[in-house]
């Protein structure tokens, strides 16, 4: 099978959440000699920074990702960091889309992600090429969370109409939950079956917790923090609902300041750059992007917090906590879509109550071995990227082959 997959900008290698779904989709199909082929509309903030300005980059064996960039996609990007979701990526491809083309023409299937890129694709690929539309979040729920400064209604409209589009135009349907499945039934009529292939993490990320190691030792002096206390660490990018679940964060960090023995906050990846340093109590450390030592981060927490509060589709954040076998407190809301259960995978809490959720589980040990312990099975069993990409190459297969 030869599979082009649409990207609405550069996924490798994975740093966010959305580019491990993007890449975790599709990992296993070359292990199978299937061959894929990704079209990246523009680059990322990330490439730039590095100055990785390649446009072609082989990934594995007959897995490759080509990278169109060109101003006018970085430019119709700029309202993004406003909030706005990128309505235009469709109409920027009529005018720039080199190579687009020849991918299309070859491709015995096409997944495109979100409903941004998704119109284009389904008017210029071949009667008899399926696509499949792949759904990160019901973005008409996502960005009705996120309030615009302008235009509101507008893109609240536009919004939908292109989900609708993509929805109701693709050849079937992968998302990340039943309930997002079930949203869309609601909202639309579904031009073909819908496969939930829920959000994961690597393999090779499945693991025991190491507090006790020199790395994760060296982490806590690296920040001064002392050794009785215990970490509680959040972990997002730059994005609003991140930066609202941060802002809660130092909230309940307020609270539990001057606390004996100590509680710590870490707070780990770009979400805290969007926080004021002059809000920061003294128990918070903010690490902004992490690449060196960012597993011990892991190890040199004893608690991960999901204090989410709005956004959509499922947390990749609180499925990479329970691969490390760390005990999680989530709000309701951050486990949504999840098959975790109340005090035997997590602890669930409403924001208000995490102070005492906090409390608790820093007093009682084996309590946090079992919880941490049940969450990384549940990972292994359910919510792995290689299980989800195994899943739709077979869901895709049984559908629209033999190729």
């Amino acid at each position: 099978m030869h599979l082009t997959q649409v990207a609405p900008y550069v996924t490798y290698p994975p740093r966010l959440g959305g580019d491990h779904r993007t890449h975790g989709l599709v990992k296993e199909f070359p292990e199978f000699d299937d061959v894929v082929e990704r079209f990246c509309q523009g680059g990322s903030p990330a490439m730039y920074k590095s100055l990785d300005l390649r446009r072609e980059v082989e990934i594995a064996e007959n897995y490759t990702e080509y990278r169109h960039l060109h101003p006018l996609h970085e430019l119709l990007k700029a309202p993004m960091l406003l909030g706005y979701p990128n309505v235009f990526q469709s109409e920027a491809l009529g005018i720039a889309s080199a190579g687009l083309g020849r991918m299309l023409e070859d491709a015995d299937v096409v997944l495109a992600r979100e409903p941004w890129q998704t119109p284009y694709v389904l008017d210029h690929v071949n009667d008899d090429t399926p696509v499949v539309f792949s759904s990160h979040n019901v973005e008409t729920e996502r960005f009705g969370d996120i309030s615009q400064p302008v235009f509101s209604d507008w893109v609240e409209h536009r919004v939908d109409a292109l989900e609708r589009e993509s929805v109701e135009g693709a050849d079937a349907i992968v998302c990340t939950s039943e309930r997002d499945a079930d949203v869309y039934r609601e909202k639309y009529d579904p031009g073909g079956p819908i496969l939930v292939a829920p959000n994961g993490t690597y393999e090779e990320s499945l693991r025991e917790h190491r507090p006790k190691s020199e790395s994760a030792e060296r982490v806590r002096e690296r920040y001064g923090i002392a050794e009785d206390a215990t970490v509680c660490l959040f972990m997002g990018s730059d994005y609003k609902p991140n930066v609202e679940a941060a802002n809660a964060t130092l909230d309940v960090a307020h609270e539990l300041l001057g606390e004996s023995p100590p509680v710590h906050f870490l707070i780990m990846g770009s979400v805290g750059n969007a926080l004021s340093e002059g809000n920061l109590p003294e128990n918070v450390t903010t690490t902004g992007y992490v690449e060196e030592d960012f597993e011990a981060h892991f190890d040199a927490a004893d608690i991960a917090l999901n204090p989410m509060l709005s956004g959509g589709g499922t947390n990749i954040k609180l499925i990479d906590y329970f691969a490390r076998s760390l005990p999680v407190v989530s709000t309701p809301f951050g486990a949504r879509g999840l098959d975790a259960t109340d005090g035997r995978e997590l602890v669930i809490s409403e924001i208000d109550d995490f102070p005492a959720a906090i409390e608790a589980f820093a007093t009682n040990l084996e309590q946090r071995r079992e919880i941490g312990q049940a969450g990384r099975e549940l990972a292994a069993e359910k919510y792995t990227w290689e299980a989800s990409s195994s899943k739709l190459r077979k869901f895709v297969y049984s559908e629209f082959g033999p190729f």
